[in-house]
């Protein structure tokens, strides 16, 4: 599977509760009601006045080791 596509899928490897937690804050990152630290935001270019930022434009949060909460999903013991 890892040669094919470039990545490992364990399914039910964390917790539904640490995914949806997870997804909320990124969501939030996302709609820009929250700004952690430190926190690079990479998105599609999309140069278009009448595009909001969102999570259907947000393609990776980079640089999170600052936030408590979004580094969790680094370290659990899983």
């Amino acid at each position: 599977f890892y040669e094919d596509n470039g990545y490992l899928l364990i399914k039910k490897l964390i917790s539904d509760e640490d995914i949806e937690r997870f997804r909320k804050k990124f969501v939030r990152i996302c709609n820009k009601e929250m700004n952690p630290p430190g926190v690079l935001i990479m998105r599609d270019e999309i140069h278009r006045p009448n595009v909001v930022q969102s999570e259907e434009t947000v393609n990776k949060v980079h640089d999170f080791w600052e936030d408590e909460g979004l580094f969790r999903n680094c370290t659990l013991p899983e």
